[in-house]
């Protein structure tokens, strides 16, 4: 049934925003089950990364390594590599883990270099990087895979992770069909403006080229995205930058409420130089503090949607962007369509119930879940439905965050007006060749549009006062038919 459903949306996926630029599960990243991971160290060694001994090195300890789920139960006849990872969570006694395969002079674990373990300690209800992540895959922005997994050390369960696609080489091969231009790991402070900010490797690390470490290609992108003029910026900015994954980007940011992301906390991002079209990419990473879990004692639920990034300070990627017209009305549009078909109580709430039933065996045994904050197996229970008393990052549960997001973003968006707007249409999905259209009132304009702006042409045919056939020859796609101002979206499936 699981199944049934995640191909549903993928199917969903493709017909709203053509093919999928991110691959789909594979042997190893499979969201509908919970995986399990052996790891075998030395006692000292298990020591040295568990309790609180060095938690700031970086230095790789070996392990024996065996990965367990449906469809294999593999064990390496080498060591592998594990290290704690993260910053702010490397002092909870719940330590998010990296293993590196290659470490010990073994190989890629099918196809993959590293495993990021995230314990996930901020979050009761454990999923929301997981559903975060699913939900810019969904929108056709290039963000990491991921699965849950039980964690053993020496036989001993130390809990339930999410591991996290590793955002390298390989991830921008299989996403831009590319692995040879520069990849940038952007920390706290990566504003992108044109200060001397992109030389400081602790702010734009690169991870690819580091040899070489040639900025000029980011340092373009910089100079054309801080000073080109207002008249000429659309057209410069689309020559260095791939623009309509980040305006979905911005979408997503905004419905989730990642403000740990760029345009509010300038954080948590990559950047990708691809040789194949000249154009930077940009990819979301760390996307746990989402589904209104706060730490600036913020609003996250009811935040205008239309003036997301953060006022007072520069974010010029996010900012001019949104300020050209056309870009604004696309992601509006995109704002739109998340509203209609992802960002929804059907498809959102049906995830939380199936999650929480996968992992409830996981966490009711997990005795490092409670020792972060405090969080108990109860906890985990009532975190989609309620905030949980006596902490102030957590004012929503998953469930009533959704609510109140799409009531606030349906509000300012435009979108019950576009559930509202006095006009039908059908048959949606349409064949591509015909749409009926049923008006309340009489019409002076007709427009159709595709995603970026640009218009349709097409006929009509008066069947009545009241009811018209629309003549169309389109391909494949999401558009937005237009009466009046009043919009609504409608997918051709051929």
């Amino acid at each position: 049934m699981k199944h049934f459903f995640l191909s549903t949306l993928a199917f969903l996926s493709i017909h709203l925003y053509g093919q999928s630029i991110n691959p789909g599960e594979d042997e190893i990243y499979r969201e509908d089950e919970v995986a399990k991971i052996y790891l075998t160290m030395s006692s000292e060694d298990s020591t040295a990364l568990l309790d609180d001994i060095d938690i700031w090195t970086d230095e790789y300890l070996p392990t024996g390594f065996r990965f367990v789920n449906s469809l294999m139960d593999t064990t390496l006849d080498f060591e592998v590599g594990i290290r704690l990872r993260g910053n702010t969570s490397r002092d909870k006694p719940k330590k998010s883990l990296k293993i590196k395969f290659k470490e010990f002079d073994g190989n890629k674990f099918y196809g993959y270099k590293k495993f990021n373990l995230k314990a996930e300690v901020n979050d009761p209800s454990m999923v929301r990087e997981m559903l975060s992540l699913q939900m810019f895959r969904n929108a056709n922005v290039p963000a990491a895979r991921s699965h849950f997994s039980e964690v053993y050390i020496n036989g001993g369960y130390i809990g339930i992770y999410l591991n996290v696609e590793q955002l390298d080489d390989e991830f921008v091969d299989s996403r831009f069909e590319n692995e040879d231009g520069n990849l940038y790991k952007c920390a706290w402070g990566a504003t992108l403006e044109d200060n001397g900010q992109i030389y400081n490797n602790d702010i734009y690390e690169i991870e690819t080229n580091e040899d070489e470490n040639d900025r000029s290609i980011l340092a373009h992108f910089v100079d054309v995205l801080n000073n080109t003029s207002d008249d000429n910026f659309q057209e410069e900015i689309e020559k260095v930058f791939d623009v309509q994954p980040f305006i979905r980007y911005l979408a997503v940011e905004a419905l989730i409420g990642h403000w740990d992301g760029y345009s509010y906390n300038q954080n948590n991002f990559y950047i990708y130089e691809n040789p194949e079209d000249g154009l930077i990419k940009f990819m979301p990473y760390d996307v746990d503090n989402t589904f209104g879990l706060d730490w600036l004692g913020k609003d996250w639920g009811t935040r205008n949607v239309l003036d997301w990034p953060k006022h007072g300070e520069p974010r010029p990627l996010a900012k001019r962007i949104l300020e050209v017209d056309s870009y604004f009305n696309q992601y509006v549009n995109e704002l739109n369509i998340l509203l209609q078909n992802y960002f929804t109580e059907a498809f959102l709430f049906s995830e939380f119930d199936n999650l929480q039933i996968m992992l409830d065996d996981a966490v009711s045994r997990d005795t490092y879940f409670p020792l972060s904050f405090g969080f108990t197996y109860q906890d985990f229970q009532d975190s989609y439905t309620t905030a949980l008393e006596g902490y102030n990052q957590l004012p929503y549960g998953l469930k009533p965050y959704v609510t109140t997001r799409i009531e606030t973003a349906l509000l300012v968006a435009g979108v019950d007006e576009m559930l509202n707007s006095g006009f039908e249409l059908y048959p949606n999905p349409s064949n591509g060749q015909s749409l009926m259209l049923q008006t309340e009132n009489p019409y002076q304009y007709i427009s159709i549009r595709d995603t970026l702006g640009k218009s349709i042409p097409f006929t009509i045919t008066v069947m009545d006062t009241r009811s018209l056939k629309l003549n169309l020859s389109l391909p494949d796609g999401m558009y937005i038919l237009v009466v009046d101002g009043k919009s609504r979206g409608f997918i051709v499936n051929r």
